[in-house]
């Protein structure tokens, strides 16, 4: 197989790319074991919270809910600060 000049440095940079995204990965595992070694009470979901990673995941390639959902969060704040504002006195105590 022959490769212009071109395709053969993109090969090679796209190696390069891989091994620096290797020692980052090996950076983050060592970053992490530090955490857990040196912490009283180490807990994993501030390291890894697949919960949070799958709706990162979800508003990736579903922007519209999304958005729908924080129109629905938008509203719903309005209200209860509408809610709250009534109750207050002139001078803006409860």
């Amino acid at each position: 197989m022959t490769l212009y000049k071109w395709e053969l440095d993109a090969v090679i940079k796209g190696v390069q790319m891989a091994n620096i995204d290797e020692r980052e990965r090996l950076a983050v595992l060592a970053a992490n074991i530090g955490y857990f070694s040196n912490a009283k009470k180490p807990k994993f979901k501030k390291v890894f919270d697949r919960a949070k990673e799958e709706r990162l995941l979800e508003k990736a390639y579903k922007p519209e809910q999304a958005e729908a959902d924080k129109q629905k969060r938008v509203a719903l704040y309005n209200k209860v600060a509408a809610a709250f504002n009534e109750e207050r006195s002139e001078n803006g105590d409860l």
